[in-house]
């Protein structure tokens, strides 16, 4: 049986923000140019994907929902879970981040905290962002995932094409998506090819 993520997750937008359009913003968290948990890299794009009606799925302020601590916290904790051999605990961790987790609210009602995974089926679209400096791991992960469900991804960076590994340039064009040199290039593109008007 194939699930609507995108229809679903449409409904809950329409509720409590009105937005026309769902955007995962994908990038390093775990080693970034900026030396944080990626949260600086994103400020500008959130904001200004919310002008453009675009709900942007952040998953440095999303953590908190899955392992109840932020992205820096979260980076850490993994590290010293690692260090000390903890990988039940690990384990745990690893699976709340990519697979959310089910609770039950105070009106009992069963209720799905995405993960990464879904994330990216809820997306109509990916916004890849990866400065010089960033080692990603799972954004490449992410960026097949959305390759493979054709979902085009949208490739941010200062890094030269010629530089990029050939597998990361195939998964954006052969998903649909374009590389941009600025964040302007991709909000001008994405304005014209989804007819977006800034609020």
């Amino acid at each position: 049986m194939k699930i609507n993520l995108k229809s679903i997750m449409k409904d809950k937008l329409d509720s409590f923000g009105n937005y026309d359009y769902i955007s995962y913003i994908i990038g390093s968290i775990e080693n970034t140019a900026e030396g944080d948990g990626g949260e600086k890299k994103r400020i500008t794009i959130v904001e200004e994907l919310k002008k453009r009606r675009v709900f942007p799925i952040n998953p440095c302020t999303l953590e908190m929902s899955k392992v109840g601590m932020n992205a820096t916290e979260f980076k850490n904790q993994m590290r010293k879970w690692k260090s000390e051999g903890d990988f039940s605990e690990y384990k745990k961790a690893s699976r709340l981040i990519w697979k959310g987790k089910d609770i039950i609210n105070e009106k009992g009602e069963l209720i799905h905290i995405p993960g990464d995974f879904d994330y990216v089926y809820m997306s109509d679209f990916i916004t890849f962002m990866l400065h010089k400096g960033d080692q990603p791991c799972g954004s490449y992960g992410e960026a097949f995932c959305a390759f493979n469900i054709e979902k085009p991804v949208y490739l941010i960076t200062n890094i030269p094409l010629m530089d990029l590994k050939d597998s990361l340039t195939q998964s954006i064009f052969g998903s649909g998506g374009y590389i941009f040199e600025t964040e302007n290039a991709y909000l001008n593109f994405i304005e014209n090819e989804y007819n977006l008007k800034l609020k």
